[in-house]
C-alpha cells in the first residue's frame, strides 16, 4: 500500500487539517527523445548554429494558475479540499522536506498530438524558496507520454520540478501509512520502474535521485555483493522481496553514467558474475 495513502494539508494559522491524497489519485484514474550533443565538425569547416526550436513533437507543459484550470479539475479540488485551496503563502512556508505539493500541468499541443491534457500532479518537497518550491514528481502519472491524439506533458516520476508559489494548489503533510512496513522492502513506497539486468548493447536506464526503483535479480544467495562503478554515487538498498530488490539514489550523488555489478562470492566456484545494471543518473 502506498505511503501517500493519507496526508494532511497545512492550513492558515498553523492548524493541520485532515486530508487525503487518495482523492487526487481517484481523479487521475478517471483520466488516462533526448537531444544528443552535436558531433564536432571536421577541421576547417565552419560549425553551423544549433537549431534552438523545439522538436516537432517534443513533450512540453505549462503549470497552471487556479483561474486557468478546467471546470472539471476545479470541481474535483472543491470536492476534496473545500475552501482549503489554493495553498496560502503561510501554508507553503510551513512545508518541510518530504512534504507534498499538488499542482496542475497542462501539456502543450504539438504538430501530431493536438489535444492538450490537464493533469493533477503530486511532488515531494526538497526545498522551499522565496518564489518557488523544488520538488520531485511522485506517482502516479497518467499523461507524461503522447497517446492517441493527446499531447503528453513529459513530467515523469522522479523528475525535478520548480513550482512557482502561485501554481501550488495544495500544500500537504505526508503521514506514515500505518499498513506500510517501517523498514525494508516496500517501506519507501511503490517503485517508479522495474529494471531487468542490462543487456550487452542496451541503453542505460535513466533514473532520478530520491525515487524508488526495483531491480529484478536473476537469483538470490546469502553471498551476493554489490560493486559500484563510482564512489561519488550513493544509493540506499531498501530491501529485497523474492527476486526484487529496491534501491533509491541519494540527492548528493554526482549525476551522470553509473553502473552497479552484482557478484556472488560462492564458496566452491569463487566469485561469480550475476548481473549488471547501467544507469544514467539525471537531475
Amino acid at each position: 500500500m502506498s505511503m501517500l495513502k493519507v496526508i494532511g494539508w497545512v492550513a492558515m494559522g498553523g492548524l493541520l487539517l485532515a486530508g487525503s491524497i487518495g482523492g487526487v489519485l481517484w481523479w487521475q484514474k478517471r483520466q488516462r527523445k533526448d537531444a544528443s550533443p552535436m558531433p564536432s565538425n571536421p577541421p576547417r569547416k565552419k560549425a553551423e548554429p544549433a537549431d534552438a526550436a523545439p522538436a516537432r513533437n517534443q513533450r512540453q507543459h505549462t503549470m497552471l494558475r487556479r483561474e486557468d484550470l478546467s471546470p472539471e479539475i476545479i470541481e474535483d479540488f472543491d470536492a476534496m479540499f473545500g475552501e482549503g485551496w489554493p495553498a496560502t503563502d503561510e501554508a507553503i512556508d510551513k512545508l518541510e522536506h518530504g512534504d507534498v505539493i499538488v499542482f496542475v500541468a497542462k501539456s502543450e499541443a504539438t504538430e501530431d498530438f493536438d489535444l492538450p491534457k490537464q493533469e493533477i500532479i503530486n511532488a515531494s518537497v526538497l526545498t522551499v524558496g522565496v518564489n518557488q518550491i523544488r520538488a520531485r514528481v511522485i506517482p502516479p502519472i497518467a499523461h507524461a507520454e503522447h497517446f492517441g491524439n493527446s499531447a503528453g506533458h513529459g513530467l515523469y516520476v522522479g523528475a525535478l520540478v520548480e513550482v512557482p508559489r502561485s501554481r501550488v494548489m495544495v500544500a500537504a503533510r505526508r503521514d506514515v501509512d500505518p499498513d506500510a512496513p517501517a523498514s525494508g522492502y516496500g517501506s519507501k513506497g511503490e517503485p517508479a520502474q522495474i529494471f531487468k539486468p542490462s543487456g550487452r548493447n542496451g541503453q542505460p536506464f535513466r533514473v532520478h535521485p530520491s525515487t524508488v526503483y526495483e531491480l529484478e535479480l536473476p537469483y538470490v544467495t546469502e553471498n551476493l555483493r554489490w560493486v559500484p562503478s563510482r564512489e561519488l554515487v550513493k544509493f540506499h538498498q531498501i530491501g529485497t522481496h523474492g527476486l526484487r530488490h529496491q534501491i533509491m539514489f541519494t540527492e548528493a550523488s554526482v549525476r551522470g553514467p553509473y553502473s552497479v555489478t552484482l557478484l556472488d562470492d560462492d564458496e566452491r566456484e569463487g566469485t561469480v558474475f550475476v548481473a549488471k545494471w547501467e544507469f544514467e543518473l539525471a537531475e
